[in-house]
């Protein structure tokens, strides 16, 4: 049996949208959408996955993240203007390999495995502090070019972080939390209500994070973490596991930002929102509305995790 041995099919904005428009006898076989079409559904397009996020979001938009505590900080924003922070899958972690002098642009490293120009680096300071820049080059094995001098002189093995891109988008959950100490242990942080916050009597206690609120907004969101972090603390990393947002469509070329098995369900439903537009309606409208429901229920079915439920009979007196 001669199969294709691939499996890496994928479709854009524009193949979903022409897909839709077929459905709704918009454009003709092999037809091509006007502009304006193609205008109109895209809006529709990313107004019906915004929609869908009411549902509960899937698993696929659950992400690890890693945050660089800041001394005496006790709020961090997750968006456009946010605190650094990267994807865990993004990290690489080694060590300094001699000191460095304040406004030093060459350091030495453990490995400079898997890093790479314009990436954005962290190094730890002898002032407990992290010194954020991107990287002008990787010269060799162990040797890294900094866009940027260091601010402060940092001691043999202080830490250095690299990752390619900050993490920027509005964080909708967060499911849980930890810190992850220098000793490279791992430490649960609970997630606090707001009153719970509220009613700490020091919001600057220092010491290291145990505790974190979080206030979702509109463009952004927060969080503030109890203790506040301190000198000693610093190096250590917060870890949160989130949920974020579905990405947008913004470009004929995009690709979903979902699986394989949404591209039907994502075209049918949007053939379905935009229906009444191309004057669909009566029998064809149902037959559009039934099959892509059917479709995105199974879909939803299946793109949630899968977790056991364990039942305890009560005990009668």
């Amino acid at each position: 049996m001669a199969t294709s041995n691939s499996v890496n099919f994928i479709v854009t904005r524009d193949d979903i949208i022409k897909e839709s428009l077929q459905l709704v006898g918009a454009i003709e076989e092999g037809g091509t959408p006007t502009t304006n079409q193609l205008a109109d559904c895209s809006r529709t397009l990313n107004m019906l996955v915004k929609y869908w996020a009411a549902d509960g979001l899937k698993v696929w938009v659950n992400e690890e993240l890693v945050i660089f505590p800041v001394k005496d900080q006790r709020q961090y924003t997750f968006g456009a203007s946010g605190d650094r922070m990267c994807r865990e899958s993004e990290l690489i972690t080694t060590k300094l390999n001699g000191a460095v002098s304040n406004a030093a642009t060459e350091i030495v490293v453990d490995s400079t495995a898997g890093m790479a120009g314009s990436d954005v680096i962290g190094v730890v300071t002898t002032a407990n502090d992290i010194h954020f820049t991107t990287i002008a080059s990787v010269d060799n094995a162990t040797t890294l070019t900094l866009a940027a001098g260091v601010d402060a002189d940092c001691a043999d093995n202080n830490r250095v972080y690299t990752f390619t891109t900050a993490f920027t988008q509005k964080v909708l959950k967060i499911n849980n939390a930890w810190v992850r100490s220098t000793e490279e242990t791992d430490i649960p942080i609970s997630i606090i209500s707001r009153e719970e916050y509220t009613n700490l009597s020091s919001k600057y206690e220092n010491g290291r994070v145990n505790q974190i609120f979080f206030n979702p907004g509109v463009d952004t969101s927060l969080i503030n973490v109890w203790p506040v972090p301190n000198d000693s603390n610093t190096n250590e990393r917060i870890y949160a596991y989130v949920t974020r947002l579905y990405e947008d469509f913004d470009a004929a070329g995009n690709n979903p930002d979902y699986p394989q098995e949404w591209y039907l369900p994502l075209a049918w439903n949007l053939a379905v929102s935009i229906a009444p537009k191309y004057g669909v309606s009566g029998t064809r409208l149902t037959e559009l509305a039934t099959l892509g429901g059917a479709m995105k229920r199974n879909v939803d079915s299946w793109s949630v995790e899968q977790t056991s439920i364990f039942l305890k009979p009560a005990r009668h007196h």
